[in-house]
């Protein structure tokens, strides 16, 4: 299908305009009744045309002409979710609406352009951003396996839980590959099964690495995720508990002035200013440093206070984090239909099992590494204070010379639950600042306590909130210092 330029340009306004009505919010405070489903559906990607190779190297392509593919999809819904699952183009997760605000989790590209051709950056030598979120393996940069369908199947269909597991085994080795592409092929099983469930307001996203050899065989893999919470976002924050990046300032200079460095001659900086998406003049990379810890990070959109949350197991599953814009100015500035322009609104962050890319990473024989990552919606949240897969807080403290606010704000992913907070001075002695139980909804929960300074010991302390589910369970933890 051939479109002008005019043609086009009316389609990507029209689809902006849907976009921004649709991001108007609903009525959050009691969730629906409870529904779960799967169907068969399609979705459109117009791009620059272009013609592949059998093996997916570049043999052509038209800078005058957009065309369509249509790809069949598999969509999930519950009552909060709509999830659009692409498995014919990278094993991806397309799309995470939300259906309370109506708003995208993730990017889609309004229309992708090969670039990148013959430069050396990538597997086959040239690249194309659709967006979602997807596995990269066996090599780094997208990985083998960003372009190719995947083998799909409904493993689990029931009231409670639909799971679709999308498979690929890695026989791939691409003779046109830049020389730092070295994995060959692996024989590597990479299984990812998508779950909804019907009262969460998460996607389960499981990952399996299978070795099928008796032998060691060494692999880069990472979680690519294209954020773009909240709708249409002017600007977002990168939500990551570090304090340390390592900055390619060798490759992009203005990198360099961007934080204070630590150690410069090591490219070791402070993370601060760069988790404003306005702050990156240009298109860049950083790595978290040393390794990711805790069990979250994400975007939040500061318009709306919208955010997506990505939770695992960090420490121990996938300690890497990569940071990736096109730069903010480039970002918004860019025409999406001149070709080889591939600067679009959204922020990259991967999560690795490396520190950084063309580190390598192992598995034994036969071994099979499965982790499971969460991707969850925030409502109401300018920052995070702790997250984990049952929910989301955000803790404040704002004092005057005779008193004190304690604020929390709490998001769970367990809509319609019964659920108790208890928020609390910790130390010498303790104060019960305020306890309350609740029946959740899909928007925040806050939680707001003033108490005269002279009514408080001197000393350190640690403002805690508790979530405890309805049998007393302990969910999630939040905790800041705060000083007499």
């Amino acid at each position: 299908m051939r479109k002008s330029g005019y043609q086009k340009r009316i389609a990507i306004i029209f689809m902006l305009l849907v976009f921004t009505l649709g991001s108007v919010p609903s009525a959050l405070a009691n969730p629906p009744s409870g529904t779960l489903t799967i169907y068969d559906s399609t979705v459109d990607f117009d791009h620059f045309a272009f013609e592949l190779f059998s093996d997916n190297g570049m043999k052509s392509w038209d800078e005058d002409t957009v065309t369509t593919t249509t790809f069949n999809t598999k969509v999930i819904e519950n009552d909060f979710l709509k999830v659009t699952l692409l498995p014919d183009y990278g094993g991806r997760i397309l799309s995470i609406i939300y259906k309370p605000t109506g708003n995208d989790l993730l990017y889609q590209n309004p229309v992708g352009t090969p670039y990148g051709i013959g430069e050396g950056n990538f597997y086959y030598n040239w690249l194309m951003v659709y967006g979602g979120i997807f596995p990269t393996f066996s090599e780094p940069e997208h990985g083998k396996y960003w372009l190719t369908p995947w083998d799909a199947t409904v493993t689990v269909n029931n009231s409670d839980q639909i799971s679709v597991e999308m498979t690929i085994t890695d026989d791939v080795d691409f003779a046109g590959k830049p020389w730092n592409f070295t994995k060959g092929a692996t024989g590597i099983t990479a299984v990812a099964t998508v779950t909804v469930y019907k009262d969460k307001s998460y996607v389960e996203l499981n990952m399996k690495l299978i070795n099928n050899k008796n032998e060691v065989v060494g692999y880069e893999y990472w979680t690519c995720t294209t954020f773009a919470p909240g709708g249409d976002p002017q600007d977002m924050k990168m939500v990551v508990p570090i304090d340390k990046v390592v900055l390619k300032d060798d490759w992009w200079s203005w990198m360099g002035t961007a934080e204070t460095a630590i150690d410069a001659p090591n490219h070791i900086f402070e993370y601060k200013n760069l988790a404003l998406f306005s702050n990156w003049q240009d298109m860049g990379i950083a790595y978290a440093y040393p390794e990711v810890e805790k069990k979250w990070w994400g975007v939040i959109n500061p318009d709306n206070e919208e955010g997506v949350m990505r939770i695992a197991n960090n420490q121990d599953d996938t300690p890497g984090l990569k940071f990736w814009t096109w730069g903010y100015d480039n970002s918004y500035d860019t025409d999406p239909l001149t070709f080889g322009n591939s600067a679009r609104p959204y922020v990259e962050l991967w999560a690795g099992h490396s520190s950084q890319f063309f580190q390598n990473s192992v598995l034994q024989p036969y071994e099979t590494k499965e982790w499971t990552e969460y991707y969850t919606p925030t409502v109401g949240l300018s920052d995070v204070t702790a997250a984990n897969e049952h929910g989301a807080a955000l803790l404040d403290i704002t004092e005057t010379s005779t008193s004190a606010q304690f604020k929390a704000t709490v998001n769970t992913t367990a809509p319609g639950k019964t659920f108790t907070t208890e928020l609390r001075l910790a130390g010498s002695p303790n104060y019960v600042l305020d306890t309350q139980t609740f029946v959740s909804g899909t928007g925040e929960k806050e939680i707001v306590v003033n108490r005269l300074l002279s009514t408080i010991s001197a000393g350190n302390y640690t403002l805690e909130l508790v979530l405890k589910d309805s049998l007393g369970t302990e969910l999630l933890k939040a905790e800041v210092p705060f000083t007499k």
